[in-house]
């Protein structure tokens, strides 16, 4: 809930932001051009639904659009998942584009729900940009660098006019579903070319390390919905930012929890990967840590209160978008 009419204009911008830089990344990402088409179609629907309130059906159908682009054109498909369970590496064989299908929903869905207050998306997903940048310099994979900084600088353009601080209240401005898939689209399919051979800079294992939070998040969700015989795909106000709200944190303490919080996780998969700690430990602890995630923050353990601080702008809560959907 927000004051005040504020435009869902981040994501259109951010798309501009990156055909722009796109003049310097053409020759960085092999299959760039099926990047583009299918971040177009992301942004274009993610439009229309921040303006119309599209059927699910409709969002849903223009994500598999784009990642069949994405596999088809580009041939880029997660071949691959590394050693999660301590042996050799798990080869996924006739399961890769249907795999790669799953992970690239996940990523787009998980991030539009991630998508609930000032900030937390953009700064999630910057900070997953820092972290993919810094394990490609440590590799001397200097390839995918000129997409990673092009987009970051689209985030931290964007993040002057999103990010919870009463000199920008007056200002404010919402990435909306077309900031939301695009990021989380475009996020996965670096990861997936990062994380596979022939040029690996980390292991599939990290990939979860660096996302752990809007997975977290989205499965959690999920499972909690079902749990309590309801839809997994039903709205609610259970979400991590919710959460932290109702714990007594303003929309730049939740903002600023986020950014902590991927940091670290990311740290922990990077660091963990780099000194040579086993893909299986490092899964199992990611495991380890999801189910705790969900006992402390998901399953209505945390105490619950009926009102939430208000923010310096007047706003009650952190959840914003125009015609609001609880996703």
């Amino acid at each position: 809930m927000h004051e005040g009419e504020v435009p869902v204009i981040g994501g259109l911008a951010m798309f501009a932001g990156l055909l722009l830089g796109g003049i310097y990344n053409q020759q960085a990402v092999e299959g760039y051009y099926f990047f583009l088409a299918a971040v177009a179609i992301l942004v274009a629907i993610g439009a229309l639904d921040d303006r119309y309130d599209l059927p699910p059906t409709v969002r849903f159908l223009a994500q598999i659009c784009a990642a069949i682009v994405m596999m088809a054109g580009a041939e880029v498909t997660v071949a691959d998942i590394g050693r999660p369970f301590f042996g050799g590496i798990v080869e996924l064989g006739w399961m890769s584009s249907l795999f790669t299908l799953v992970i690239v929903l996940t990523a787009i869905n998980a991030f539009n729900m991630f998508d609930g207050s000032d900030g937390i998306a953009g700064i999630q997903s910057l900070m997953a940009l820092i972290f993919m940048g810094v394990a490609c310099f440590v590799a001397e994979a200097l390839t995918y660098l000129p997409i990673l900084v092009c987009l970051g600088g689209c985030l931290v353009g964007f993040l002057i006019f999103n990010w919870p601080s009463k000199r920008t209240k007056d200002i404010r401005a919402f990435m909306g579903d077309a900031g939301s898939t695009m990021l989380g689209f475009s996020l996965a399919w670096i990861s997936i070319k990062l994380s596979q051979e022939p040029a690996r800079v980390f292991s599939p294992v990290v990939t979860l390390w660096i996302f752990a939070l809007p997975v977290y998040d989205f499965f959690s969700s999920m499972v909690r919905r079902v749990l309590m015989g309801r839809s997994p795909f039903h709205g609610d106000s259970e979400h991590l930012h919710h959460v932290l709200r109702r714990l007594g944190l303003r929309s730049r303490q939740v903002a600023q929890a986020i950014l902590l919080g991927a940091a670290v996780l990311a740290g922990i998969g990077l660091a963990g990967y780099t000194s040579g700690v086993p893909d299986g430990l490092m899964f199992f602890a990611w495991v380890a840590l999801g189910i705790a995630y969900f006992v402390v923050f998901a399953s209505g353990r945390v105490i619950r209160r009926r009102e939430v601080p208000r923010d310096e702008d007047g706003s009650s809560t952190g959840v914003h978008t125009t015609l609001w959907k609880q996703r």
